[in-house]
């Protein structure tokens, strides 16, 4: 059996990274709505600020467009904040351009619908940002080590979206309940 290597060592950190590496696969795997949608929120609890993303997983359809739309708001405008603040050199002035029309690309496919298309651009949106805020990025040797030493929350959320990156095609619900636990999180920095 492989030994599971934690990137943290203070224990509350360490716990908090162990129920993460536990929670996803869980996560993932199963074809219960009803289990997802916890899985999703203790996984939300874990990257992001703690109790409150069961709003976006119940209620009427209506009432979770709507909250949907506002959580998404809040992630472009913190992902924007992010992107237009970061000093940069000259010649990633444009990555800074590419990743704000990728965000709006994510936002159009998310609210069309097209949870892949979306989840797809969201990756990609966080690994720019991590190329612009660390000038790493998140596939180089030692940059999870890096980024779990900065912030473990934030290790951990590196950590979720490079899971993501991997999986093959989803099933619609799967991937939009990844996608708000991935906006969620990096909507809570």
């Amino acid at each position: 059996m492989d030994q599971i290597v934690y990137a943290v060592d203070d224990p509350t950190d360490l716990d908090t990274e162990k129920a993460a590496f536990e929670v996803f696969p869980l996560f993932v795997s199963t074809s219960n709505t009803v289990l997802r949608r916890e899985y999703a929120s203790a996984l939300a609890d874990i990257i992001g600020t703690p109790g409150e993303f069961h709003a976006y997983v119940r209620g009427n359809n209506g009432d979770l467009a709507s909250r949907h739309k506002h959580l998404l708001g809040i992630f472009k405008d913190n992902v924007r904040l992010l992107v237009t603040k970061t000093w940069v050199d000259k010649h990633d002035e444009k990555r800074k351009s590419r990743t704000l029309d990728e965000l709006d690309a994510l936002s159009t496919a998310f609210l069309d619908g097209n949870y892949q298309e979306a989840l797809n651009r969201f990756t990609s949106v966080a690994d720019s940002v991590a190329i612009l805020l660390f000038g790493e990025t998140p596939s180089d040797n030692g940059f999870m080590d890096y980024v779990f030493r900065i912030d473990p929350r934030l290790g951990i959320f590196y950590w979720y979206v490079s899971n993501l990156r991997e999986q093959p095609t989803l099933d619609p619900d799967l991937a939009r309940l990844e996608l708000l636990v991935g906006i969620y999180a990096l909507s809570s920095f």
